[in-house]
C-alpha cells in the first residue's frame, strides 16, 4: 500500500488525480492502474477500476475471484460496485475519503450516501489498511495535485 500512495503522489504531481491501485492474487500482482479521469474524459477511469480492468485483461478473465485491491485511497461506490462484479474479495486502502479536499471531490456529502448505500449491499467490501506511513505521506498524493494543478 505504500507503494501505491507513492504512485498517487507522483500520479498526482503529474497533474492527474491522485489514485492508484493494484489487484494482488496469491501474493502476485495482476493488475495495475492510476486515475486518467482527466485525460480520458472517461468519469469511470478510476484507479481502481483500471487496475481491475488490466488484471482481467492479463488474466483473460473477468473472474477475479479472491483476488485484493490495494488502494492509495478509500474507494468511491463505483470502484466497491466494480471490484464486486470481478469477484474481488476485498479493497485494502490506505487514506480514508475523509482526506480527499474539495479541489477533488467537491460534493463529499453525497460521495458519502454513495459509499454508505453500495456498503450496505456489500458489507465488508473495503477496509482501511495500514500502508505504514504518516498522515503527512499518506495526504502527499493530494498536495502534490494540488501543487500541480496551481491549486497548492
Amino acid at each position: 500500500m505504500a507503494r501505491t500512495v507513492e504512485l498517487a503522489r507522483r500520479h498526482g504531481a503529474a497533474g492527474q488525480l491522485p489514485f492508484v491501485a493494484v489487484v494482488v492474487r496469491d501474493g502476485t500482482v495482476i493488475g495495475a492502474g492510476a486515475n486518467t479521469t482527466l485525460v480520458d474524459h472517461d468519469p469511470t477511469a478510476h484507479g481502481e477500476v483500471a487496475a481491475i480492468r488490466d488484471a482481467t485483461r492479463r488474466t483473460g478473465s473477468p473472474d477475479l475471484a479472491g483476488a485484493v485491491v490495494y488502494s492509495s485511497c478509500e474507494p468511491c461506490a463505483i470502484c466497491r460496485t466494480v471490484a464486486a462484479a470481478a469477484g474481488v474479495r476485498e479493497i485494502v486502502f490506505a487514506v480514508g475519503k475523509e482526506a480527499v479536499p474539495a479541489a477533488i471531490d467537491p460534493t463529499p456529502d453525497l460521495t458519502v450516501r454513495l459509499i454508505d448505500a453500495v456498503t450496505a449491499q456489500l458489507p465488508g467490501i473495503a477496509r482501511r489498511g495500514d500502508a505504514g506511513l504518516s498522515a503527512e505521506d499518506l495526504t502527499a498524493p493530494f498536495r502534490s495535485y494540488a501543487d500541480a494543478a496551481g491549486r497548492g
